[in-house]
Parts: C-alpha cells; structure tokens; sequence
C-alpha cells in the first residue's frame, strides 16, 4: 500500500484508469499520435501491467544544488540538453533506488527516463519514462510521490520517426518496475 495516510486507493484507481483510456484514444485518434496512420484502425490501445498501489512511492526529495545541463542521448540525432535539477531517493523491490530527475522548459513536471529490469522482456527496450509533480517550493528532504503505475513508453517505441532520449546509466533501477506501460505479448 501506498505510506501516505490519506491515500485513497478507490480514486485514484479510477484516476488512473481514466488516465489509460484518454492515453489510449489519443493514440488512436489524434493526428499526433506516434501510431503510424494506416495501423491506428486496428489500434486496441496500450498494453498496462496492472494498477498496484506497491508501485506508488513516497520520494525523498534532493535538490541540486547547482542545477547542470546535461547532454542525454537520443535515438536519433544529435542529444538533448536537459537541466539535471534533483534526485529522489525511493524504496522499490527491498531496496533503495534514485533517479536523477530533469526540468523539461515549459513544464511544471520534473522529467524522469530510466531503465530497469523488465526492458527487452515486458516493457519497452530503450527504458521508459516518468512525469513527477514536484511542487516549486519543494526542499531537500520533502517527500514527493513517484507512481510508477504512471511510466510511460517514448513516441519512439511505436514509429522510428521519433527522436526519443535515452535514460541516463544512473537511472537504472536494478529490480523489475513491473508497473505503467509495457510491450504487448
């Protein structure tokens, strides 16, 4: 179960699920979708492990002190610069994980790519991603919430026209992240 005393499992499986269905019929629908076109009538929508409260952990919160741009490779092209602005701390499978999170111009999320034990397999093989709502006056040693029933594949997983950056080495979480979105069998 998730360690906040307020979590609400009911809502927020229903968030989550709303959350899925939207995700789904705008790949199969909007002219953005990373679908290809001429697969988006067949398109069933995503493969999702199960919703499962283990997933959804509370984060110690490290900001950098001095935030650095960092170069992230991509799949395609030249890499991408990203400001490396925190680490969270986090428990997951028995052990203690982090992940370097980045600011993304524009949005309020901090931008998490990783890798862990279930690319190749179950999910897609270049890593996945994360979102995590961080609120701007956030301190060392806040506690965040990082819900990994929330990662999420690149656009690149599903068309090779998309430039997709890769995660970081020290985002590679040593344990299967058997959560979010995954490749169909």
């Amino acid at each position: 179960m998730a360690p906040e005393a307020d979590f609400d499992e009911a809502t927020w499986r229903e968030r989550l699920a709303g959350h899925r269905r939207e995700k789904d019929e705008f790949l199969a629908d909007h002219p953005q979708s990373p679908i290809p076109p001429g697969d988006r009538e067949d398109f069933e929508g995503l493969a999702y492990y199960d919703l499962d409260p283990e997933y959804r952990v509370v984060a110690r919160f490290s900001r950098a002190q001095s935030p650095e741009t960092v170069k992230l490779e991509t799949t395609r092209g030249p890499p991408a610069e990203y400001e490396r602005v925190a680490v969270l701390g986090f428990p997951l499978g028995g052990d203690h994980h982090t992940l370097a999170a980045f600011r993304v111009e524009g949005e309020d999320s901090l931008f998490v790519p990783f890798t862990d034990e279930t690319n190749g397999e179950e999910t897609y093989e270049r890593g996945r991603y994360l979102d995590v709502d961080v609120p701007a006056d956030a301190e060392t040693g806040d506690d965040v919430v990082v819900d990994c029933n929330l990662a999420y594949n690149p656009f690149c997983a599903y068309s090779d026209t998309f430039s997709c950056v890769l995660p970081p080495a020290e985002n590679h979480v040593d344990v299967p992240v058997r959560a979010g979105e995954r490749v169909r069998e």
